[in-house]
């Protein structure tokens, strides 16, 4: 091979890899762009700063199944302002034969407590709202024995209902025996302090 052919080989070789590196800086170039149009795009839409569960008037939701119903559905006071309800519904004719009133609350750091208000319950009724778990003592508050219900099997995290607290409010004349299970995430002083609300609701 004569001196010319090699230096055109050597030519054609050093052409190559120039177009090699221009392909590959190309090639950065390009992905540095779309991840600026990317964070852009991401600086640029907006973000809520509250929380998008929806807030539920639970008290106008109380006030109406009271008067459809007839019956004393209960409303208890917040916890704080921090905490507001996400849930609240009445069921006037469920398969189970028991009307029931649920309200549920969240708090600022995700707790939650949940109220079920059952209309002449049974054992079977309440056994099946609180599936999972068993009554493992009594505790008193607020002059009124509630029976403490408990999950046999412990979850981590906590489920809604791995304890309760159970109380059953003596009929007034004209009026349904009521049952009330408080419930939560929450932690048990907030529990105990969220039944106190309710039977205040109740008086």
């Amino acid at each position: 091979m004569t001196d010319i052919e090699l230096s055109k080989l050597s030519d054609d070789e050093r052409a190559k890899k120039r177009r090699a590196k221009q392909t590959q800086n190309n090639l950065i170039l390009s992905l540095l762009a779309c991840l600026g149009m990317v964070a852009v795009i991401f600086l640029a839409v907006p973000r809520p700063t509250t929380s998008l569960i929806p807030h539920v008037d639970y008290k106008t939701v109380a006030s109406q199944a009271a008067s459809t119903s007839g019956l004393p559905v209960v409303a208890p006071s917040l916890p704080t302002k921090n905490w507001y309800s996400n849930a609240a519904r009445f069921t006037a004719k469920p398969s189970d034969g028991v009307a029931n009133w649920y309200v549920g609350f969240v708090g600022p750091k995700d707790e939650y407590l949940g109220l079920t208000q059952g209309f002449d319950a049974n054992p079977t009724w309440t056994t099946l709202q609180l599936q999972g778990d068993v009554p493992t003592g009594t505790a008193e508050i607020s002059g009124t024995k509630w029976v403490v219900w408990q999950a046999t099997t412990k979850s981590n995290p906590a489920k809604s209902r791995d304890y309760a607290l159970v109380a059953d409010i003596v009929a007034s004349p004209g009026k349904p025996a009521q049952q009330f299970i408080v419930f939560g995430t929450a932690s048990k002083a907030q529990l105990k302090s969220f039944a106190q609300s309710v039977l205040k609701a109740v008086n």
